[in-house]
């Protein structure tokens, strides 16, 4: 997605750094087009369609990246409560409306493809929406705002409801930082910045954490700006910001931006409060992966112990933190405790929440992985598979949480003598970890240096070859000369 992702980097910067002023003409390609616009509106009123400015008036608000139609299905925009505007915009009236822009050529269909994942969309020019969003009645503006906002939060659907692709929800990040470019006061801010956030939350758990971090940044921003940098809703931006910066490889930033939230939510929610044990259980990611280890573990058990007493042993963020301390005993090299508390932690998942339970595939990954450390390969075959195919039902093939899997099988294959399949599964994760994560992430260097020298040591030398000299570049610009992957890779280059 390396082509929308630029274009969708430009929106977002540009609709968190401009509004319009309310009550006066936007800049529009010339006064041409403005004047025929206003002309075909009021032909269209004289026909008995006065809320086609209405509608423009709507899309004015997401701006003129193509807008999934699904956003204007008459269910939608009468749930979002368009008819007390004037004139009002009702669900029974939509489709007359935009039959009516149609056939004036104000707005177009469009699809959509990514690799075959099609959206239907609606298109309109962006001098129109400016000229449109420009004769806003002062009046009208915050019901605007707040029904545009209602209207996009309905497109989202829940976590693990209706399936949604990532594709489609990236389609709405211009139409949530749009959205913002349009807030004018606070009322309005409460209700665009919460989609905003909603819409960062569920790119982070789809796997696109660029599009979580873009989003992410330009929502605390918004937040920051007119809620205040307390608020809950600028502090929820921030995490999904903290948590993207962490798997897109920042770990440093990742960890004071976490630190951050923590100490704000602390001050401000209390140190029991749910959101604030949210940031002191996920600030143990960046803490683990700067090798902070004890810091690490005591983060994970203080947040476990805590959820223990107010929800019970056996609720999901209990089990769900236990499970993540699973991985890091096993760093540790705390091998009794991890032999007590790996096996009990996903016992209790799988019988309070369920094997396909998030916690539940979270503990079997984390209970492989420390299987593997401590040389009990056999064991940690069995579990390593079913890890992998947690990961697949649960979040998709090509979900890093899925090619993290795939790749501890690969290691346990190798050293259990699986030569072919621990190659294919090395392939899998290297193409499937340039795609979710980027071409230079530190876990990619990484696995792709392992995965040329397995395919040197099964005698493909000309493969392996290839694979480190594009990787050395990447590490000599970005890891240490002496970083052991670094000299790994350049051993076998050369």
């Amino acid at each position: 997605m390396t082509d929308h992702r630029s274009q969708l980097d430009g929106n977002v910067a540009n609709s968190s750094n401009c509004r319009l002023t309310p009550g006066k003409p936007a800049a529009t390609e010339g006064n041409a087009v403005d004047q025929a616009w206003q002309a075909s509106i009021s032909a269209l009123a004289d026909k008995g369609l006065p809320e086609c400015i209405s509608l423009l008036r709507l899309l004015s608000c997401w701006g003129s990246d193509p807008v999934p139609l699904c956003l204007i299905h008459p269910e939608m925009v009468e749930a979002s409560e368009l008819s007390v505007l004037h004139p009002p915009l009702t669900g029974s009236r939509v489709e007359a409306a935009l039959k009516g822009l149609l056939d004036k050529s104000l707005v177009s269909l469009v699809d959509v493809d990514k690799d075959g994942d099609v959206v239907q969309c609606l298109q309109t020019p962006g001098a129109v929406l400016d000229g449109a969003a420009a004769t806003v009645p002062g009046e009208q503006r915050a019901g605007l705002i707040a029904a545009a906002a209602k209207t996009l939060r309905g497109a989202i659907s829940e976590p693990n409801s209706r399936p949604q692709g990532t594709f489609y929800l990236v389609t709405l990040v211009p139409h949530a930082a749009s959205l913002l470019k349009r807030v004018e006061e606070t009322a309005s801010a409460h209700a665009a910045v919460p989609v905003g956030v909603y819409l960062a939350k569920r790119l982070f758990e789809s796997g696109d954490y660029q599009a979580a971090l873009l989003l992410g940044k330009a929502v605390g921003e918004a937040g920051n700006h007119w809620l205040g940098s307390s608020d809950p809703e600028t502090l929820r931006a921030q995490h999904c910001v903290a948590l993207s910066l962490f798997r897109l490889g920042q770990f440093e930033e990742s960890e004071a931006l976490h630190r951050q939230v923590l100490e704000t939510r602390e001050r401000v929610l209390g140190p029991e409060h749910p959101e604030t044990l949210e940031s002191r259980q996920d600030i143990h990611e960046p803490l683990g992966q700067l090798e902070r280890n004890e810091e690490c573990l005591a983060t994970l058990r203080e947040s476990a112990d805590i959820r223990s007493r107010l929800l019970g042993e056996h609720h999901r963020d209990t089990l769900h933190t236990r499970a993540l301390l699973i991985e890091y005993l096993a760093v540790a090299g705390a091998v009794a405790e991890f032999n007590t508390v790996g096996p009990k932690v996903l016992a209790a998942c799988e019988e309070h929440l369920g094997r396909d339970s998030f916690a539940t595939v979270t503990a079997r990954h984390n209970y492989a992985y420390g299987l593997y450390r401590f040389g009990r390969w056999e064991q940690a075959e069995v579990e390593a598979r079913r890890a992998l195919a947690g990961r697949e039902l649960f979040h998709g093939n090509d979900h890093a949480s899925t090619l993290s899997a795939a790749v501890l099988l690969s290691w346990i294959l190798g050293e259990l003598g699986q030569v072919e399949e621990a190659l294919s599964l090395g392939r899998r994760v290297v193409q499937g970890q340039e795609q979710t994560l980027g071409p230079e992430h530190p876990y990619l260097l990484r696995n792709r240096i392992d995965l040329a020298e397995a395919l040197a040591a099964a005698g493909l030398a000309a493969e392996a070859r290839d694979l480190a000299r594009q990787n050395l570049p990447l590490c000599e610009r970005l890891l240490d000369p002496a970083d052991p992957v670094t000299v790994r890779t350049r051993d076998l280059a050369n």
